[in-house]
């Protein structure tokens, strides 16, 4: 048995034993059963169970962080001392809803946006574009939550209140309450009005929620009809009245938010810090690397710098966050490795004259210790001093963005950049997915619903669609694959003769390294040849990798036993969870193992030293541990690598059969030689200029260059067997021997001088 077969038994033998015992011990109690793991849903199981608690318990939501307990207690005393005050009314959570997920209805939203009187925050934002996270292995057909409810901590777009310099709150009784009954004490520094409960503003009708619409735009003709829900507080102690309106339209990834601050008695100047959106969940939790990150654009003269700090390292600063304070805020948010939620000033910001941010920072809601890359985190955004008076209100307008990391669902937000914005050190591979790539895997996609369209299908296949885009690539890169191809080949031929040149000068090794030089030149072979073409192809491919790798298309898209192409393929679920596996078996990773084998095993060149023997026996473990290391890898990015493994061994084994020329080896300008060709020097059938000798018409750059392509394609990628043609070079000399007399199998003597 060879080494590579023990070594596959080996792996397998390992394999089924580990699973073999865990299984046993399980069963004989020997061991504990492991802990369910931990999934994308229990959040929000957590979050339904304290929201029903919540509501059970109190009116007004609890109190943020781990002190709840002790200021719910303490706010129990506040309200029994203080003087009984009417409490604002209380809406329905139903009436508080802006959207819908229901993608047939006459809307048209693509968001739910559940508002909430605590604070006049956001609650949680549902998307009628995408479902929730599979549950083992299975749908669950249930809207993706991008923002999940938190209720231990402030809803998003909550604010709280920071009295700027020079200003001189209105006094107030130390025991004045705040209209939901909270304390306000001015001399605390901050106001905490995210645990304020604000006034709804009613309209007409009474509803809480009122009709808007907004003028044409763009492509958009006629006037839009959208939704709005407006809420009001007063912080007495300043004599300030804040109000917040938001609006939803159908066809926006986003929603909008309008903050309005007025001091109708004097004038003064306040800060204000708003909570940007947290709560986006975590996609693939058990086998993808991007869990959740902070994201900050800024504006840096004519672009835009983005700043990314992942919520590991967010955790490890908790104490002392990074602040980004020099250049001014474009966006800032929260992201995954397919959606993103982001706070947009509105209008964007050009200079430090116009900004309107003074700091922005990142926050840590719940510090996950076991797992810090999981932690729950958010962007919190401290406005500049703002100065109001009498018939002087201000009011500062936002976007919030809620949707897929697309080119099309950020641009109308200004942040493009969030899309495709990790660096690679492969120069050009970015700018190939952002711009080449992912246009082309929409095209494909088209392509295969068009087919489908034919047939009574509704849509195309993205499976299908990887795999044509695989070939279309493969198509365009055929005249550099096939030279890669002829270089190998040349080099492989060569191998005997680069062997007996080894043998023969062993001793010397400066003659060995002359001699092997000259046998490439004598043959046209360039030992470096084979690399510049797969230089060439590293920016398509590895952009390819960070397209396929990136897109929400791919995401629940099924291609045969495949239910999600942004997920490995999961062929089965084992009985129990494996060690650096996971809960299922994937097969992909080994089938492209398997096809790196085989094109190895084919087209190696044979190992002429002991050295290069073990060093190609090593390669091809990395290959076997290549299938662990990626064993996780999205099923998508699997049928990528499969589909392009089987075009190179077709290309290598198919080319030599279609070749009708074959090709000599090159000779030097003294020799008397040349290369061989197809034909003199004289006009043959196709030398002549025609009938008449008439001039042709010069061909198109398009057919030049697809003639160019039909041309390599007919030559002879192969050459001869070199051992074959040095045996036929011996036989004929032994002819010539034989008809000068000599006896052929005598050696001939060496060139000396004469006696």
């Amino acid at each position: 048995m060879s080494s590579e077969k023990r070594l596959i038994v080996f792996f397998v033998v390992t394999f089924a034993s580990i699973l073999a015992l865990q299984y046993v011990m399980e069963a004989t109690g020997l061991i504990p059963p492991p802990p369910p793991a931990k999934n994308a849903q229990a959040p929000a199981a957590k979050a339904d169970a304290a929201k029903e608690k919540d509501k059970a318990a109190v009116a007004a939501a609890p109190a943020k962080g781990e002190a709840a307990k002790g200021e719910a207690k303490a706010e129990a005393e506040v309200k029994k001392a203080a003087p009984k005050e009417p409490a604002v009314a209380l809406a329905e959570p139903a009436e508080l809803i802006l959207g819908s997920t229901k993608k047939a209805g006459p809307e048209g939203y693509r968001l739910e946006v559940r508002l909430d009187q605590r604070g006049a925050g956001v609650a949680s934002v549902a998307s009628a574009l995408y479902e929730a996270e599979f549950v083992n292995g299975r749908k669950k057909h249930l809207p993706l939550e991008l923002l999940k409810y938190d209720p231990l901590a402030p809803t998003s777009l909550a604010m709280t209140l920071v009295p700027g310099r020079g200003a001189k709150p209105a006094s107030a009784p130390a025991d004045e309450a705040a209209a939901d009954g909270k304390v306000i004490d001015p001399s605390a520094g901050e106001i905490p009005l995210d645990a304020v409960v604000w006034e709804v503003v009613r309209g007409a009708d009474g509803k809480a929620v009122r009709a808007v619409t907004r003028p044409a735009s763009g492509n958009v003709k006629g006037e839009v009809k959208g939704q709005e829900a407006v809420f009001r507080t007063k912080v007495d102690s300043l004599g300030l009245t804040l109000t917040k309106t938001y609006r939803l339209f159908p066809g926006d990834n986003g929603f909008e938010m309008d903050l309005t601050v007025e001091s109708p008695d004097k004038e003064q100047s306040v800060v204000y810090k708003l909570f940007g959106p947290h709560g986006i969940p975590i996609e693939g939790e058990w086998y993808t690397g991007t869990f959740r990150d902070a994201v900050f654009g800024m504006v840096d003269g004519s672009s835009t710098r983005v700043e990314t700090l992942s919520a590991d390292s967010i955790a490890k600063r908790k104490d002392d966050p990074e602040r980004f304070v020099q250049m001014p805020l474009k966006y800032a948010g929260v992201e995954n490795q397919y959606f993103a939620s982001l706070l947009v000033p509105v209008p964007p910001p050009t200079g430090p004259d116009d900004r309107r941010d003074a700091e922005s920072r990142p926050v840590v809601l719940h510090l996950d210790p076991e797992a810090r890359p999981k932690t729950d985190i958010g962007v919190e955004v401290t406005s500049k001093p703002v100065a109001v008076g009498p018939n002087a209100a201000v009011t500062h307008g936002y976007k919030v963005f809620a949707g897929p990391k697309t080119l099309d669902a950020l641009a109308p937000y200004g942040a493009e950049d969030v899309a495709f914005r990790k660096t690679s050190w492969i120069p050009g591979a970015v700018e190939l997915a952002r711009w080449v790539i992912t246009p082309l895997l929409g095209m494909t996609y088209d392509a295969t619903a068009a087919v489908a369209r034919l047939f009574g299908g509704t849509r195309g296949n993205y499976g299908v669609a990887i795999i044509l885009l695989t070939l279309l690539v493969r198509l365009f890169m055929f005249p550099l694959g096939r030279k890669q191809a002829i270089a190998a080949k040349k080099m492989q031929d060569l191998q005997p003769l680069l062997k007996e040149i080894q043998e023969k000068y062993k001793d010397d090794k400066e003659t060995q390294t002359k001699e092997t030089w000259a046998l490439y030149k004598r043959y046209g072979v360039n030992p470096v040849g084979g690399c510049l073409p797969a230089l060439i192809q590293l920016p398509i491919f590895v952009g390819l990798w960070q397209a396929l790798n990136n897109s929400v298309s791919l995401r629940h898209a099924s291609f045969l036993y495949i239910n999600n192409l942004a997920a490995p393929d999961m062929l089965f679920k084992f009985p129990t969870q494996i060690p650096f596996l996971g809960d299922y078996f994937n097969l992909l990773p080994f089938v492209v193992v398997a096809l790196m084998l085989v094109q190895t095993k084919l087209f190696s060149p044979p190992a002429t030293t002991p050295e290069a023997e073990a060093q190609q026996k090593m390669m091809k473990y990395m290959m076997v541990f290549m299938a662990f290391m990626f064993y996780k890898v999205p099923s998508g990015l699997g049928l990528y690598f499969i589909t392009s493994s089987l075009w190179q061994i077709s290309e290598r084994l198919l080319l030599p059969k279609v070749a009708t020329v074959p090709l000599a080896p090159a000779s030097g300008p003294d020799d008397g030689k040349g290369p061989a060709s197809g034909g003199g020097g004289g006009g043959g059938g196709r030398g002549g200029n025609g009938p008449g000798n008439a001039p042709a018409k010069p061909p198109g750059r398009f057919a030049q260059f697809w003639e160019k392509v039909l041309a390599e394609a007919q030559k002879n990628p192969t050459y001869r067997n070199l051992t074959d043609e040095k045996e036929k070079g011996r036989d004929a000399e032994r002819g010539r021997d034989a008809e000068r007399g000599r006896d052929p199998g005598k050696p001939r003597a060496k060139p000396g001088r004469r006696r």
